[in-house]
Formats: C-alpha cells, structure tokens, sequence
C-alpha cells in the first residue's frame, strides 16, 4: 500500500489533478481531507473514471486538487467532493 499523505502534500504533489483517496482523515466539519492515501491521480476526469473503474474500494473519495477555473477568472479554491458508499 502507498504512504499516507497530509492534504499539504497531496496539493504540492497532484496539483491540478483528481485524485481518490483511501484510508483517508476527513472530519465532517472539514472542507478538505487531512490525510489520505492516493490510490489513483489522472490529470483527465475521463482517465480519472476509467482507472477508478479498476478494482474498486468499499469506500474512497474523490477529490480534485487545485484552481477550479483558469488563472485570472478571479476565483480560486482548493476542492473537495467525497463519495459516500452505497
């Protein structure tokens, strides 16, 4: 299994890219995870979903790291989108 990262590390090393986390720390009152581990990173949504289609987790989060619109539309966030299992 690979080492569990802090979210800190997680936006220096997947910036502008999704990822989804495993055995991750992510308190309901929190906007982003404190840690987790990344078991898929694709620069595409469309790479993102097929490699997340392989040998799916019981339960993950999906989350996409860095700039949700390009730089000097004026607004910039870090976002974070988990999945809850069925």
């Amino acid at each position: 299994m690979a080492e569990k990262l802090t979210w800190e590390e997680i936006k220096k090393l997947y910036n502008q890219e999704w990822v989804e986390l495993i055995d991750y720390d992510w308190a309901d009152e929190d906007p982003d995870p404190r840690a987790g581990v990344v078991r898929v990173h694709a620069k595409t949504r469309e790479e993102f979903d097929r490699l997340t289609d392989i040998d799916p987790p019981k339960d993950s989060a999906y989350v996409f790291v860095g700039e949700l619109f390009a730089p000097g539309a004026g607004v910039q966030a870090f976002s974070s989108v988990v999945i809850e299992p069925l």
